[in-house]
């Protein structure tokens, strides 16, 4: 009875650290569309700077919530690396945006890539999300 008992709070203890991880991620989703959501706003470049200057803030704090749950939710090390390096380059196309503003000499370069890549970093954390939901709701049912 007692192993009984140890085995299904294990089984709640993962299934609760997995849950976090997915909130955690849909946090780092929500970030990103706020990057994108900077970029592409009409704004004026004084508020723009603004928004990006507490995007830019909450960088390291998002990198180490995504590096730190990404690999839990995939479970493949290579993917995982793949999907850290790129919102590595999308973080520093951000500053480097926001330098392109700054010294009002605003690049297409960085938000054609921004414009590409968020999107695409974006669906694949929705993608990689889901699937660790229907695993958790099978090992839990």
């Amino acid at each position: 009875m007692h192993k009984l008992i140890l085995l299904f709070l294990l089984i709640s203890l993962q299934a609760n650290a997995q849950r976090a991880g997915l909130d955690s991620l849909s946090m780092v989703r929500n970030y990103l569309m706020e990057i994108r959501n900077a970029v592409n706003s009409k704004e004026l470049p004084k508020h723009k700077l603004e928004k990006l200057d507490r995007l830019i803030k909450s960088a390291t704090s998002q990198k180490a919530i995504f590096n730190r749950n990404i690999t839990k939710v995939i479970g493949v090390a290579l993917e995982a690396e793949q999907l850290m390096s790129t919102l590595n380059f999308i973080l520093q196309s951000m500053v480097l945006y926001r330098s392109d503003i700054k010294s009002n000499h605003e690049s297409q370069a960085e938000t054609v890539f921004l414009n590409k890549n968020i999107p695409v970093l974006v669906y694949k954390i929705d993608f990689y999300s889901k699937r660790a939901k229907i695993r958790l709701e099978e090992n839990t049912h």
